[in-house]
């Protein structure tokens, strides 16, 4: 089967799909669309009455939110605590006292959009009612809000009171919550109404909707009669929950329950509960199932007619990019690929066509690289040919030097004696130089005889300084990189100059790097000699230059692309040699 699948083409796998993933489904979704249409509108209501749910916890949870933060507040503010605390015998202290607190009418113009009034309910006998401050009565005390309120000692509680106010005598949605003074004592209860215009508000767009505290008070509802009833709260306690059957205002609904937990508030929890009615929702699933097997029928005829104009986009394209592929594959790298579409299948031919480029590159930076390898080789092998033919009949000449020197020696010349030496373990430490990395230290040994001699030549007509850095001493280096920079500078720097000359040899790191640098007091060089100078270092021309051109092409054999080879020279005033290398080793 699998196989038989694979080796379909790809028009005939679209078809099978459709059949399948299209036909043979929406067939079956028509036959058992009529008997469950009405599931279908039940889970639509159902989402429907959640988004209810969800949307009035919300919007109530933002206003309580402001009920909550007035009430921190007033809860620490030290000035009304103190009000509430006080025993005045003078009138005019209170008066001062009432007239100096702000804080109600404060909160009220920043929360008025939310919170219609701010009251306290004091136990302090001599204070005066005012409207915002109201001393506790018989009245008040058989409230249960009010005996709530005293029973939780400070917490937050959502309780609905009435406001028997001569201009508009209601049910208000009100936060409750007993005061205390910093020594404990109970000085008051805070009652805060929220605007019930703000809570219709919310209510407005999910008419079938309640909230009900924790006592089973309805507390908010768009329909009026249900304010201040009580409904068995029982039902609901099991949290979130559809309940498919409770009885509401002497009506048998369904109901979707929304808690709003007391560590949002910071009080008692409070229930959203938003509920429908089956009858009324079955109404229109029986209209559209006049309708359904129509709009299958419609919806099968256009989905196969997609179905052959997106099948045939597809596959016609696949043809020409497999064309391609298989030129590309035969070798033609440069063949065209132009697919419209920058679709998976546009991506796939630009992903192709940049392949071929790359394979190409990667072929010529191949070829180009075993070009290089081979050249270097050859340099290599030039070089080692270079040091080999050096090295010829060395024990002669060391077996003459010593000759000489002792000669010199035995007659008094323990000048030429000494130059003699110097001139021996300078040749054979030449003649004996390899690729191996010696220390810096070795290698300024060498430079500095070599400058002895130079010295013994010249006489003072040429003077010298070395500066390394003691903890560079150690350091790995190639040999006989720095001697014939050296020479260099004697030879076309010095040697021509009319008057004395100076050779500073300073070695230091830099960036973690070594750096070497040879400068002279020389005659120097053009701008255009320098550039012609390097030029020819990185050729393979034979020029006069061969000391720097051989120092160049081993450090280029040996450190590839991590050393610089710097050359700055002013006609006139001297030529400064520096090289950077890797450092290597033993600090």
């Amino acid at each position: 089967m699998k196989i038989w699948l694979t080796n379909l083409k790809m028009r005939k796998k679209f078809i099978l799909a459709f059949i399948i993933s299209a036909f043979i489904p929406q067939i079956v979704l028509g036959i058992i669309l009529f008997l469950n249409l009405h599931a279908i509108a039940l889970e639509n209501a159902i989402n429907n009455t959640k988004r209810n749910v969800q949307d009035v916890k919300k919007n109530l949870l933002d206003v309580l939110q402001n009920a909550v933060d007035i009430s921190n507040k007033l809860y620490l503010d030290k000035k009304l605590l103190d009000i509430l605390s006080t025993e005045y015998s003078d009138v005019s202290k209170l008066y001062e006292d009432y007239t100096s607190y702000k804080e109600f009418s404060n909160l009220l113009s920043i929360y008025n959009k939310n919170i219609h009034l701010i009251k306290v309910y004091t136990f302090n006998p001599t204070l005066l009612d005012t409207g915002e401050f109201v001393k506790v009565d018989n009245y008040i005390k058989k409230q249960r809000w009010f005996i709530h309120a005293l029973k939780e000692d400070g917490k937050i509680l959502w309780e609905l009171i009435f406001d028997n106010s001569p201009f508009r005598p209601q049910y208000y949605f009100s936060l409750v919550r007993l005061l205390k003074n910093s020594y404990g004592e109970k000085v008051g209860v805070m009652v805060i109404y929220i605007k019930k215009e703000k809570i219709d508000e919310i209510l407005s767009q999910n008419e079938n909707t309640i909230v009900v505290t924790d006592k089973g008070t309805v507390v908010a509802a768009k329909d009026e009669s249900l304010i201040g009833k009580t409904i068995d709260i029982k039902a609901f306690e099991d949290g979130d929950r559809l309940i498919e059957n409770v009885k509401i205002n002497q009506r048998n609904l369904m109901a979707l329950v929304g808690t709003i937990a007391p560590n949002e508030t910071g009080g008692n929890y409070l229930k959203v509960i938003s509920f429908f009615s089956k009858k009324e929702i079955f109404k229109v699933p029986n209209k559209v199932s006049f309708f359904a097997f129509v709009v299958i029928t419609v919806n099968l005829l256009i989905s196969l007619f997609l179905m052959l104009l997106f099948s045939k986009l597809i596959t016609d394209r696949l043809t020409i990019l497999n064309e391609k592929v298989n030129q590309i594959s035969h070798g033609k790298l440069d063949t065209s690929i132009e697919i419209l579409g920058k679709d998976e299948i546009g991506q796939l031919a630009e992903n192709v066509k940049e392949m071929a480029k790359n394979i190409k590159n990667l072929i010529e930076q191949v070829y180009l690289a075993e070009i290089q390898k081979q050249q270097m080789i050859t340099k290599q092998r030039e070089i080692q040919f270079e040091m080999l033919c050096s090295q010829i009949n060395p024990h002669f000449i060391f077996n003459t030097l010593e000759a000489i020197r002792m000669k010199a020696f035995c007659s008094g010349q323990e000048e030429i004696s000494h130059i003699v030496y110097l001139l021996s373990n300078l040749l054979r430490k030449s003649i004996t130089v390899s690729s191996e990395l010696i220390s810096l230290k070795e290698e300024i040994e060498f430079v500095q005889q070599f400058l002895e001699i130079q010295k013994f030549r010249f006489g003072d007509r040429i003077d010298f300084d070395i500066q390394i850095d003691e903890d560079l001493f150690n350091q790995k280096i190639l040999p006989f990189i720095i001697q014939p920079l050296v020479e260099n500078s004697i030879k076309h720097g010095i040697e021509p100059k009319v008057g004395k000359g100076y050779i500073s040899i300073r070695i230091f790191k830099r960036d973690e790097k070594i750096v070497i640098r040879v400068e002279d007091n020389g005659i120097g060089m053009k701008k255009e000699e320098c550039d012609n100078l390097i030029t020819l270092l990185k050729s393979d021309q034979k020029d006069a230059h061969v000391g720097l051109r051989n120092v160049y092409t081993r450090l280029k054999l040996f450190y590839g692309n991590e050393f610089e080879f710097l050359i700055k020279s002013e006609y006139g005033s001297g030529t400064v040699v520096e090289i950077t290398v890797p450092s290597k080793g033993g600090e």
